[in-house]
């Protein structure tokens, strides 16, 4: 049984986030602007597996007008929190975002557990896939939704987001992970329409694979699978041909690689970005201890709204 509470509409003080992961060390990241007069910001928190779990939701305009709405979730990275990825990616302000509730769920002790990743959530093998399906079950009680929910991630978040698309593809309309990967191995079947961003300077999660250069993300992430060979193995599973196409994205300041033919529109794309480090596209350089570990930021670009522009097209 979900237990809720519906909480203050107001932008909460907390903002607190550890030195570690992607550019969320000691950051001096700008207040994301407050959702617009139109729109409705929430805060809900469940009891799911005898766990109070919580996500911030900002709701669009249009949420009464009785229409199935689409959901767009984006999970943050270890050691981050809902409000670190609202603030960070402000994908509930990207153009067209309008068009579906932006979900921003929190992790077990600031980790998501994505089967051999990360944290807490990982040791203590915790059900963020049953959180996933708790948070489209209480959205429902909010307003009607689509089955299939749009999820992003950053980090961690993405290894959740490849999680997801690997055990529960039916439940997921498309997925736009951002510097990490996942092996893939042992999934439902299942297409997945799926874009796949990777900083080309990414000290933490290599784009090419291997090992991060810090010594804590090295533990923590173990082996990574490459980019390329993920979103190939991705390519297959949406029944997509080997022959690929490039394509320039101006939102990541790069041409990303696109999979033909694909089954349903099930598009399988590869955007690694040049001269961009394990820092979200659009936000700005991490500061501190940690922020040489991660490569360079790149707020000159939107990957926020190459997210949402990818979710609109499925």
């Amino acid at each position: 049984m979900l237990l809720k509470r519906l909480r203050s509409n107001n932008i909460p003080k907390r903002f607190g986030l550890t030195a570690l992961i992607a550019g969320a060390m000691a950051a001096v990241f700008a207040l994301a602007p407050a959702p617009s007069s139109a729109q409705q910001r929430i805060e809900r928190e469940l009891r799911v597996d005898g766990r109070s779990r919580s996500y911030i939701a900002i709701l669009p305009e249009n949420v009464s007008s009785g229409k199935a709405l689409r959901v767009m979730m984006a999970f943050h990275p270890a050691l981050g929190t809902a409000d670190f990825m609202e603030k960070t990616t402000r994908l509930h302000k990207a153009k067209g975002a309008n068009n579906f509730i932006t979900v921003y769920p929190d992790g077990f002790r600031r980790t998501w557990n994505a089967g051999d990743c990360c944290g807490l959530a990982e040791k203590r093998n915790i059900d963020d896939i049953g959180f996933f399906k708790a948070i489209m079950a209480d959205l429902s009680t909010i307003a009607p939704i689509q089955k299939k929910a749009y999820i992003t991630g950053y980090s961690n978040g993405a290894v959740m987001v490849y999680q997801l698309v690997c055990k529960v593809p039916g439940l997921v309309a498309a997925a736009a992970p951002f510097a990490a990967t996942h092996p893939m191995k042992n999934c439902a079947s299942g297409a997945v329409p799926l874009m796949h961003m990777h900083g080309a300077s990414d000290q933490g999660s290599p784009v090419e694979g291997g090992y991060a250069k810090s010594a804590a993300m090295k533990k923590s992430l173990g082996y990574m699978t490459p980019a390329a060979e993920v979103v190939a193995i991705v390519a297959k599973r949406n029944g997509c041909t080997n022959s690929t196409t490039k394509k320039s994205e101006g939102s990541l300041g790069t041409t990303c690689t696109f999979y033909n033919q694909c089954n349903g529109n099930a598009n399988a794309i590869l955007c690694v970005i040049p001269k961009l480090g394990h820092t979200w596209p659009g936000a700005e350089e991490a500061k501190g201890a940690m922020g040489d570990k991660f490569g360079p930021a790149r707020p000159d670009l939107n990957g926020s709204r190459a997210v949402v522009n990818f979710f609109l097209n499925h």
